[in-house]
């Protein structure tokens, strides 16, 4: 797809803003989500190669939600989330991430197909986030992961802020792994909510969180690698914001919420 030319101006160079996105579940399970890491154009470069470098000290090629299923995978995820987190409360980036829900839909008379409904949550994220993000004269170049289904010339016809989109592939463009990272976080978070809430009941035993860690070919055990790897990453993240005092809620709707929009981090839950 040909990209849209951004404007040339002194001004406009000043406030240009870089946008990377993906999607989580968008056509799996109840609730499915995508999420947005922005920052300053300038900035983007270093904080790519600050995101690379987290992924090599890891040991990980690639870090997305999907692969965060063992030991090493979480402590990846962590490291990425922690500094994304660092990086938001000093102003240098932000992230929004956008869940829906389709049972939700389904009975406001929008049971659509799966993609069709994606090109809507991405249109009401451009749409009613990006102009509050970094002013509202901002000029934003999008980077979206690579998904044949989009139309985004058609997306962002009417939408001015958006001056660029320039499709990538994740695995190389570690800024839209995080991004990946967020959104399934925020998916899990509702739909895995009931298993977490068990999770957290449990004795330290059954939660993976004993000396002695459970035995992966037992048929009777409670929670699977996955399982064990996602809770903690969920619980740890969810106590990090809460230290950082970032207006996070997860239990009180059963799902990460941020209730001012505002923030750095912002959990929005998309309604009909």
């Amino acid at each position: 797809m040909p990209e849209i030319p951004p404007p040339t101006s002194a001004a406009h160079k000043q406030r240009l803003i870089a946008a990377y996105t993906d999607e989580a579940h968008y056509n799996t399970g109840r609730y499915r989500g995508l999420a947005m890491v922005s920052m300053r154009l300038a900035d983007a470069p270093a904080l790519g190669e600050a995101v690379d470098a987290l992924l090599q000290a890891s040991g990980v090629a690639e870090c997305k939600w999907e692969k965060v299923r063992s030991a090493r995978t979480r402590f990846a995820a962590a490291k990425l989330l922690d500094w994304a987190l660092i990086q938001a409360q000093q102003g240098t980036l932000r992230l929004d991430a956008l869940t829906w829900d389709t049972e939700v839909a389904s009975r406001a008379g929008q049971g659509v197909p799966h993609i069709t409904n994606l090109r809507k949550m991405y249109r009401a994220l451009l749409e009613r986030v990006t102009p509050a993000r970094w002013g509202s004269d901002a000029s934003w170049q999008l980077y979206p992961d690579e998904q044949s289904a989009m139309p985004w010339e058609r997306l962002i016809a009417g939408l001015p802020q958006i001056a660029s989109v320039t499709v990538c592939r994740s695995h190389e463009q570690p800024l839209i792994q995080l991004a990946d990272l967020f959104a399934g976080l925020a998916v899990y978070s509702r739909d895995g909510y009931d298993l977490y809430e068990r999770w957290l009941c449990d004795p330290p035993e059954l939660r993976g969180l004993s000396l002695v860690p459970p035995d992966e070919n037992d048929p009777t055990a409670r929670y699977s690698a996955s399982d064990r790897a996602r809770c903690l990453l969920l619980d740890d993240f969810f106590t990090t914001c809460k230290f950082r005092h970032l207006g996070v809620s997860l239990r009180t709707r059963r799902g990460l919420f941020t209730g001012d929009p505002a923030k750095p981090l912002a959990f929005h839950w998309w309604m009909p």
